[in-house]
């Protein structure tokens, strides 16, 4: 996508007139005219400018081949690390899920042979704390996002 049909897309999809985009970078309409019709390029300070305010990068911008931000390659590889790194973090929880589970298990094992008042309080608290960590862990496992 070249830079003009870019340059369209993107203040339209803003709500923006050639008017009011001008506004905001300090320029006449007619510039933004020609940008869309491809008869003149924006210098290097208005790129930066609408970069910012379309929220993409100028990279995006200058490139035909980027059709959005994602096909920077840069922005593809840090894309690809985050979800490595949401993978790990969720089995993670899992883990954590299953170790309290197994120590919910042993606490209530604990209330039932308790002998006195002090092994029971204990064991209850302990139970009630991993019951807790372990619902809670389930539930960052299953969280979308």
């Amino acid at each position: 996508m070249k830079l003009s049909d870019k340059i369209i897309k993107h203040r339209k999809s803003n709500g923006w007139s050639q008017e009011d985009f001008a506004e905001k970078l300090n320029v006449s309409r007619q510039a933004i005219s020609r940008w869309e019709n491809g008869t003149a390029l924006p210098d290097a300070q208005n790129i930066l400018q609408i970069s910012i305010l379309f929220g993409v990068s100028a990279d995006y911008l200058l490139n035909d081949d980027y059709e959005s931000d994602n096909d920077i390659p840069a922005v593809k590889t840090a894309a690809e690390e985050t979800e490595t790194l949401f993978l790990k973090k969720k089995h993670l929880h899992l883990v954590a899920a299953i170790c309290f589970s197994i120590s919910v298990f042993c606490s209530l094992i604990g209330v039932v042979n308790s002998m006195n008042n002090a092994q029971l309080a204990i064991s209850c608290f302990m139970l009630a704390l991993c019951a807790g960590n372990a619902i809670a862990q389930f539930i960052l496992y299953f969280k979308k996002r």
